[in-house]
């Protein structure tokens, strides 16, 4: 009898070592294998200063119509070497990843919300215009309410507007981050965690969305508003006025170049797939109709854009959403002054170098088929 148990409490034993250890590997998913290393940004080549003058150009080749235009356009090229100066490419995964070569390095940056946000507070950063204005979108491997997002596991990267996306939507239902399992990760590591089964849900921007949405079953459950910017630091824009200008025109140029034809925007996509693949080895994006609707409905079928939305220092708008989000996690100090942010958004410049349009031949077009700018260290 006694044999029998003791057998019964070794069973009952094994019984709860086995769940408890299916509850544990829940609630720390295996960490997911990133698809890079990230690059080695130190050893790019950055000219503090005027002497080369040379525009340092931090890009981000995974994303579409933010900046490949410019490396491409002849008239641009032909403006800045009337004062002797060119381009220098420095691509980067992403924003966050700029950040800490925001301090002189780099004279012109492409920034989503967060990372802009981040160096109009810490640094000598301004924003001009829009890259980009799309949104986030909360994608669930099957069809659910936000009050069922409580204990489901959440792949977002931390501190970014889809970070916002997923603490917003969680209020929306009286609930908080603390309802969910977090996990950590990247736009280009998610498509993999949802097809293993690692999360139930990510949070993400184009183009990652809508390649998540082509796996079977999935389903948006939200989606948030998100830009990216054409940052400035403001020290070599004091300094080079007709250079920032320059730049600016060639950003808008580009949008009406875009606007002309199909084929433009087919010729910009594969412009972004070459250079993403250049950068990261690999690119989701295609010059098809998927990806030039896609084009589209973030940039140019938005009347108003590149413009910034007049709206951005309105205190019941998203922006200002987002400021306070950033502080509430302490991505900005709770010293943050939402003035100070909103005097670094410049919104006149543009709409002046538009109404100048002959000057900076806005309605001009000239585009290489392959970039004027090479450079043997530092990106391009």
């Amino acid at each position: 009898m006694k044999k029998i148990i003791s057998l019964a409490i070794i069973l009952i034993t094994i019984i709860m070592i086995l769940i408890i250890s299916f509850f544990a590997l829940r609630q720390k998913p295996p960490p997911i294998k990133a698809s890079q290393q990230t690059p080695a940004y130190d050893k790019y080549h950055y000219g503090i200063g005027d002497d080369e003058r040379i525009i340092d150009f931090g890009t981000q080749p995974n994303a579409i119509f933010t900046s490949e235009n410019l490396f491409h356009d002849r008239i641009l090229q032909q403006q800045l070497a009337k004062e002797g100066w060119r381009l220098r490419e420095h691509p980067f995964r992403n924003g966050k990843d700029m950040l800490p070569y925001a301090d002189g390095r780099l004279d012109v940056m492409v920034l989503g919300d967060i990372p802009a946000f981040v160096a109009m507070n810490q640094k000598r950063i301004g924003i001009f215009a829009l890259c980009r204005q799309g949104y986030n979108s909360i994608i669930a491997s099957r069809r659910i309410t936000p009050s069922e997002l409580n204990g489901l596991r959440v792949g977002y990267p931390p501190n970014t507007t889809a970070h916002f996306a997923i603490d917003r939507t969680l209020n929306s239902a009286n609930l908080s981050i603390k309802n969910i399992i977090s996990i950590p990760m990247q736009p280009d590591e998610m498509e993999q965690a949802l097809r293993n089964n690692i999360v139930d849900i990510i949070i993400s921007w184009e183009p990652t969305a809508s390649t998540i949405l082509t796996i079977p079953g999935t389903s948006v459950l939200s989606l948030s508003d998100g830009y990216s910017y054409i940052a400035m630091d403001l020290d070599f824009t004091t300094r080079n006025p007709n250079i920032q200008k320059a730049i600016l025109a060639a950003h808008f140029r580009a949008t009406k170049w875009a606007r002309l034809n199909e084929q433009n925007i087919k010729t910009a996509l594969i412009w972004d797939r070459k250079a993403g693949l250049i950068f990261l080895g690999k690119s989701s994006i295609e010059a098809n109709e998927k990806w030039i609707s896609l084009l589209r409905k973030e940039t140019i079928d938005n009347p108003s854009f590149p413009m910034l939305p007049l709206n951005f220092t309105n205190e019941q708008g998203i922006q200002y959403q987002q400021f306070q989000f950033l502080k509430k996690i302490g991505t900005l100090p709770a010293s943050a002054d939402w003035k100070k942010i909103c005097s670094k958004v410049y919104f006149t410049l543009l709409p002046a170098i538009i109404r100048d349009a002959k000057y900076w031949q806005i309605d001009t077009f000239d585009y290489s088929s392959e970039k004027l700018y090479q450079t043997k260290n530092g990106g391009r």
